[in-house]
């Protein structure tokens, strides 16, 4: 059998750099005193680290360079992570999931930003209500499945018990001065538009969900997400710091010697910033491209075609810019001539269209909301990216293909032909960003500089990101 000091030194291993430098045989045979004293070491040393990231983040803050990647503390540093999931992540809305998850009342799923845990509930009254994932008692986890019906919410430790709404409504053997008011769930707040879901675990968010709701809103009524289902899933966890996940979407420059299938759908690699004598930069055709004036007539007679038709696009622009406030992004472009959807031959993978659609060439619908999600929809489907921190060097990705609701696998879609153009695309991406990461933390790595006209989307998200971090 395995005995308990082994799964402890197991457990411990995987979190304790010392320990991984012995080993893991060396570690089980090392004296528990020392592996004692290099536990204390260690928590001492990340306590330190954490109480340090603000100090560290003044010294990093004044000396970025514009138009140049970050410097290495704000990718492998804990105490640099810790500032972030303050001051970004818990000041924004994040994307938890979709409406159809908790279709009914009593139906939940469930939204980890470690370490916290949250439950989606869909209310007898139809409205959905998020709380910590947290009994009030002891703490411990209430939920232990991701989704799923609740008629009650039932702590598994010592039965507390919760209603739907969050209030508690059963606490045995209780002292006389109790009272249930004072231990219901934490709330947080939710929001949900046209199927999307979205949380956020600060009353003082800095940024207006109604804002978003009004640009989005045109867009995502005709996609008819909230009438989808996730045909697919795919979740892993990718081995970079997820500002590098970020900064790989914001350019396609690595697209042609990377995305082969990606580049066959899409006018990514066609286009660049360009800075105008006034100063102002427009994204557009590149000048030096051969097929440049054949390119913008395709641009702008999709364009016209769409608003004939009442489809909302402004892809005449090349839009890619941020309105408002700076967290979202809502744009129709235009596929490749031959191409009607994102597959790897351009031909429907889904018979059902997903949303409520005049033709099949809706182009691409691209979301995207700082500081966890993008999706790309096409007229027979859409795939959506949702990612958490983990760690500095760690990040949760998960991959939904979106589908019509009534739309059955063997009938009107296969997964054979549904998947493979983003499952590829993914993980090229996945594979390129760990390779990012492992050479960040190099000693030879320095910030190098972002080339304009390729890279200019990753300055400004780099630009977003960094007026976040600035605030308190």
């Amino acid at each position: 059998g395995i005995n308990a000091e082994y799964m402890g030194t197991a457990c411990e291993f995987n979190s304790n750099p010392m320990l991984r430098l012995l080993g893991r045989r060396a570690a089980l045979n090392f004296p528990a005193r020392c592996r004692l004293n290099l536990r204390r070491r260690h928590q001492h040393s990340r306590s330190c680290s954490l109480e340090g990231g603000r100090a560290l983040l003044s010294e990093l803050l004044p000396r970025r360079k514009p138009f140049f990647s970050l410097e290495a503390p704000f990718y492998t540093d804990p105490g640099i992570l810790t500032e972030e999931i303050h001051r970004v992540w818990r000041r924004t809305w994040l994307f938890a999931g979709w409406g159809f998850q908790a279709s009914d009342p009593g139906r939940f799923f469930t939204f980890r930003l470690p370490p916290d845990n949250l439950i989606i509930l869909r209310q007898d009254d139809g409205s959905l209500k998020a709380f910590h994932n947290t009994c009030r008692h002891r703490g411990s986890k209430i939920c232990l499945k991701n989704e799923g019906h609740l008629g009650h919410l039932v702590c598994p430790y010592h039965g507390w018990s919760y209603n739907r709404n969050g209030s508690l409504i059963s606490a045995s053997h209780q002292e006389e001065a109790f009272n249930p008011r004072d231990y219901a769930l934490k709330e947080v707040p939710v929001r949900e538009i046209e199927g999307l879901v979205f949380v956020g675990f600060s009353g003082d968010a800095y940024f207006s969900f109604d804002e978003f709701k009004q640009y989005a809103l045109p867009h995502l009524k005709m996609a008819n997400l909230a009438g989808a289902k996730v045909a697919h899933s795919d979740e892993r966890i990718v081995h970079a710091n997820w500002k590098l996940v970020w900064e790989n979407n914001r350019e396609c420059y690595h697209c042609i010697p990377c995305h082969p299938e990606y580049i066959k759908a899409n006018f990514d690699t066609s286009l660049t910033y360009n800075k105008h004598a006034d100063g102002t930069v427009v994204r557009g055709v590149d000048p030096n491209s051969r097929r440049r004036a054949e390119i913008i007539s395709w641009l702008e007679d999709r364009t016209k075609f769409w608003a004939s038709n009442g489809i909302p696009s402004d892809s005449a622009a090349l839009s890619s810019t941020f309105p408002g406030s700076g967290w979202y992004r809502v744009t129709r472009v235009p596929l490749r001539p031959g191409w009607v959807t994102e597959s790897l031959d351009g031909q429907p993978v889904v018979q059902q269209m997903l949303g409520h659609s005049p033709e099949r060439d809706m182009g691409s619908l691209r979301i995207h909301t700082f500081p966890n999600f993008w999706i790309h929809i096409s007229g027979d489907h859409g795939v959506s990216t949702t990612f958490t921190p983990e760690s500095p060097g760690t990040t949760r990705v998960r991959v939904d293909w979106l589908v019509n609701k009534n739309a059955q696998e063997g009938r009107d879609y296969n997964k054979e032909r549904l998947l493979p153009f983003w499952l590829r695309t993914a993980e090229q991406d996945y594979a390129l960003c760990e390779n990012n990461y492992l050479g960040v933390c190099t000693s030879a790595y320095e910030p190098g500089p972002y080339n304009f006209a390729k890279e200019y989307n990753v300055e400004r998200w780099v630009s977003w990101y960094l007026s976040q971090m600035v605030r308190d």
